[in-house]
């Protein structure tokens, strides 16, 4: 008998083992939950619900989209980063979640690199400069030249403060030495719609989501970020094109896991993501119509570009001396 239980101790461990490993293989076994700390509407929701689409079809789980919006992304990171490490709940964020936040706060309720587990980066999207078409200006030269007369009088939306819109805009600010008058929205549709009726003067937003409105003369894109021009507008320049080019607001996106996930379903998930962002017709119908550029690659990739953006953002609020706690 005591022989018995000896070995029966012995070999415990590895019966644990062979039951995680058989569990680990057959994930899914449960319906997936990805988080968007944003609105609904928004180019990171509607890349969400796309991914959520084909990740469902490849992975023969429903993969579920779960907006919670709210504190500059805090609470959405915030649940994902305190959910089980099982694979099951997965965060689809901007980049200021996990590069700008943490030097923006004192004290956050999560931290990147101890809560999340990286997965894939998943797509950029650059970003348009984009002002009311009730202000008389044709080009950024004149936009410029009218709010350097009237310090102040214009005003540009911030979609929450600390996020890469407000920071772009900042930046902007800086650059060409304009003042104006900053009101908060909660998120780019209704800001975008305040822009058509006149009630605000401009913004830095995701080139997808205002280049149909544009075509129809319904707001005026000044300038659009990258290096070469936009194929949805191909008629605005780029901001090197009007004489800013070492401005270039863009935004990217990111899925990411919960810490201490097995390591071989954070490799399913990123091979199957992989296989729909280099799905031509999944391009085509779903990344191009928000102007994005596919990334993709190892989940090694996205640690290190992690690590490179909060580094270049951290300088970036520093000489801007921004904190929101």
């Amino acid at each position: 008998m005591k022989y018995i239980f000896t070995l029966f101790t012995k070999l415990l461990p590895l019966l644990l083992v062979c039951c995680a490993t058989h569990a680990q293989s057959n994930y899914p076994q449960k319906s997936i939950s990805i988080v968007v700390p944003y609105v609904t509407g928004g180019v990171s929701d509607g890349l969400a619900r796309a991914l959520a689409i084909k990740l469902s079809a490849n992975l023969g789980q429903q993969v579920l989209v779960e907006n919670k919006p709210g504190g500059n992304t805090l609470i959405g990171a915030t649940h994902v980063a305190k959910s089980s490490p099982d694979g099951y709940t997965l965060l689809l964020t901007a980049e200021s979640t996990l590069t700008m936040n943490p030097m923006l706060y004192a004290k956050l309720p999560y931290d990147v690199d101890k809560n999340f587990a990286p997965i894939i980066a998943l797509a950029s999207i650059p970003q348009s400069f984009v002002i009311s078409p009730s202000i008389p200006a044709k080009n950024m030269s004149e936009f410029v030249q009218l709010a350097k007369k009237q310090p102040k009088h214009y005003s540009f939306a911030n979609l929450g403060i600390g996020s890469s819109a407000h920071l772009n805009f900042e930046l902007f600010q800086r650059v060409t030495e304009l003042q104006l008058v900053d009101i908060a929205y909660k998120g780019a549709s209704a800001a975008i719609t305040d822009l058509i009726g006149g009630h605000v003067s401009a913004m830095i937003v995701s080139t997808g989501l205002v280049s149909a409105q544009a075509r129809a003369n319904n707001l005026r894109v000044l300038a659009v970020a990258g290096s070469k021009r936009s194929t949805q507008l191909p008629d605005v320049p780029t901001f090197k094109e009007v004489g800013l080019e070492g401005f270039t607001p863009s935004s990217w996106f990111a899925l990411m896991g919960v810490a201490g996930t097995p390591k071989d379903v954070l490799e399913k998930l990123n091979v199957e993501t992989n296989k729909i962002l280099k799905d031509p017709s999944f391009k085509a119908e779903q990344l191009d119509r928000f102007a994005l550029d596919p990334i993709g690659g190892s989940a090694e990739y996205l640690a290190s570009y992690i690590k490179s953006e909060s580094q270049r953002w951290s300088q970036i609020i520093k000489d801007m001396n921004i904190k929101l706690d």
